[in-house]
């Protein structure tokens, strides 16, 4: 299989079994890497009564196609299971350096099953796994565990997925942490392996990925990245990171401040990506491949929350969760934030949203110092947010109530139509208010609210992709669903290659490389054809697993316009892909599988 490395690792936990299985053909031709891949490995391993936290949920690693090739930023990878979170299709994409190393230790992807009555890793080494005791692992945080695997092996370039100890206390929102702060981090991936009692997952290799024209592979490669190298998103990510986009984004009243209910609290740009560089910033980090090193490091040198070392700086969604939708724009308390929820392993996103409205619930009377504990919640207050950042690791007291999402916290308080969420994911830091296409993609995305499944905001902001039509229109205009369908079909294309989504290149440098790698003969056609047999596989799944269309609808609360913010402007269905779509995309066959007719 030119382009792949040919097999996957199923491990068992329950048995302590590992066996190499040959990679299914047909699912990589048509469903390409990563999560398509993934997904539909999980149509055969699942179904609507599979419990997310029971022993029949597995756990899947998969690399992008692309993954580890030394194309510009190819280093993406993703791992799906049901999700424990949203009790749908779950998955988390993560970076670094972690998927390509693992194609270099001989897999395309991990299945894991079962679950172990005591806690273990997985260590993989040029093709050759084994199950490792770690009990003397269980309890650190994921920087700790991260290092103490690299020392045991004596091995800096050891990489290592991991959980930290909100994973081991299967709090729902947990997600799975690799270097330098990169994380898995939506739908509670870690969640499901800390259920597991897996705590991490090393790899090392020297494996090579097998090209049916490696020359024409690397003619194009280099080109490609002459591309990004040279592209205006490039210098922007480069200098100021995804922190960049706030203050943008207060002008547009895309950047959400107290709780989604204000327009943007105009300190935030105290915590924004140029101040960050003119005050802070002491270097970039760098995904495998990656020419652009968006990932800033910081070195706050004064004030309560000074570090006696730099740090990796936390991104643009950590930056506004844990920033201005609390009322804070102190960097230095976001940093710290940053780190610990990191360290703990947990989503930022989410968990910086549940305690957002938290403070809303606390603020109109909903609930009060008996329901937190003790605790007084109060807008802007870093004590407090510190307290709450320490139930949630131990998923204990009012940490475990925020662990469980606002969707839940909704329904027990009474305040439907109040969180922020679809589907139980959290809405990004990027308000559908200010760009209506985002809350057409919130609404419609497979896992629930995601900027990444469709970024049709940054195609409102010049980064689309010309090539495909995909160009900036009116922010606050109709007809939105073209852009966004297509943009959700390339976006499940490029996250099965295992793309980043900041590197630049022509539509037709993809598809040459994707020829070169597998000997195929796509065009750009047929790519997008498989971009969208992805997304609809998904979307099957979660109806299998009890989406409906009430579930593709957005809160009231995202309705409310805001009106000094940069925001002024302004379907009878089953919610499932129907037969006659399921057959064009050669997926006829399943569609009896998930109750289509």
């Amino acid at each position: 299989m030119n382009g792949y490395m040919g097999k996957i690792l199923v491990v068992d936990l329950t048995k302590k079994e590992l066996k190499d299985e040959p990679l299914n053909e047909q699912y990589a031709r048509d469903f390409i890497g990563a999560g398509g891949i993934a997904c539909r490995y999980l149509v055969d391993m699942t179904d609507e009564k599979t419990d997310p936290l029971g022993p029949d949920n597995p756990l899947i690693f998969m690399a992008g196609l692309l993954t580890g090739t030394g194309g510009p930023s190819f280093s993406r990878w993703v791992v799906a299971s049901r999700s424990p979170y949203t009790t749908f299709y779950g998955d988390a994409n993560g970076a670094a350096h972690f998927g390509s190393e693992l194609r270099f230790s001989g897999y395309d992807g991990i299945i894991v099953k079962g679950k172990s009555d005591k806690p273990v890793y997985l260590y993989i080494k040029d093709g050759k796994a084994e199950l490792k005791d770690a009990s003397k692992l269980w309890g650190k945080n994921t920087y700790e565990t991260i290092e103490a695997i690299r020392k045991e092996y004596d091995d800096q370039r050891t990489r290592v997925a991991c959980i930290g100890q909100a994973g081991e206390n299967v709090g729902l929102m947990a997600n799975i942490m690799t270097e330098d702060g990169h994380c898995a981090g939506r739908a509670g991936m870690g969640c499901v392996m800390g259920s597991k009692k897996l705590k991490a997952i090393a790899v090392r290799g020297k494996a090579k990925i097998p090209m049916a024209d490696p020359e024409k592979f690397r003619e194009t490669a280099r080109a490609a990245m002459e591309e990004v190298k040279t592209g205006f998103v490039t210098t922007v990510m480069h200098d100021t990171g995804t922190a960049g986009w706030v203050d943008s984004g207060i002008s547009y009243g895309d950047t959400p401040s107290k709780y989604y209910t204000i327009g943007t609290m105009p300190e935030a740009s105290e915590i924004s990506g140029v101040t960050q560089a003119e005050k802070w910033q002491v270097g970039n980090t760098a995904c495998f491949g990656c020419p652009i090193g968006c990932r800033k490091v910081l070195h706050i040198r004064e004030g309560r929350f000074k570090t006696e070392k730099p740090t990796e700086g936390p991104e643009y969604e950590t930056l506004i969760a844990w920033g201005p939708l609390l009322m804070i724009a102190d960097m230095g308390a976001v940093n710290h934030f940053n780190e610990l929820v990191n360290g703990y392993g947990f989503d930022s996103i989410s968990g910086g949203a549940s305690v957002g409205f938290a403070y809303y619930l606390y603020e109109k009377g909903i609930i009060t110092s008996k329901d937190t504990g003790g605790l007084e919640l109060k807008w802007g207050d870093i004590d407090v947010t510190l307290k709450l950042i320490d139930l949630m690791a131990k998923n204990e007291g009012f940490g475990k109530i925020l662990q469980e999402g606002t969707k839940r916290m909704a329904a027990r308080y009474n305040r439907p139509g109040e969180a922020m969420q679809v589907k139980g994911l959290e809405f990004p830091m990027h308000d559908p208010r200010a760009f209506c296409c985002m809350g057409l993609a919130y609404a419609t995305s497979n896992r629930g609210a995601d900027h990444n499944k469709s970024d049709a905001y940054l195609v409102e902001n010049g980064m689309g992709n010309p090539d495909l039509d995909l160009v900036p229109g009116d922010r606050r205009g109709d007809a939105k669903a073209p852009m966004v369908v297509l943009s959700q079909n390339w976006r499940s294309i490029t996250d099965a290659l295992g793309i980043c989504h900041f590197a630049m290149m022509t539509t037709q440098s993809i598809v040459d490389m994707v020829n070169a790698s597998t000997g195929w003969t796509m065009d750009v056609d047929s790519l997008l054809k498989a971009g969208e047999r992805i997304f609809q596989l998904m979307r099957a799944t979660t109806c299998k697993y009890g989406v409906t269309p009430k579930d593709d609808e957005l809160p009231e609360i995202a309705l409310r316009p805001i009106v000094e913010s940069g925001q002024e402007g302004k379907n009878k269905a089953t919610g499932k892909p129907s037969k006659a779509r399921m057959e064009t995309l050669g997926m006829g066959a399943l569609a009896g599988s998930f109750g289509i007719k």
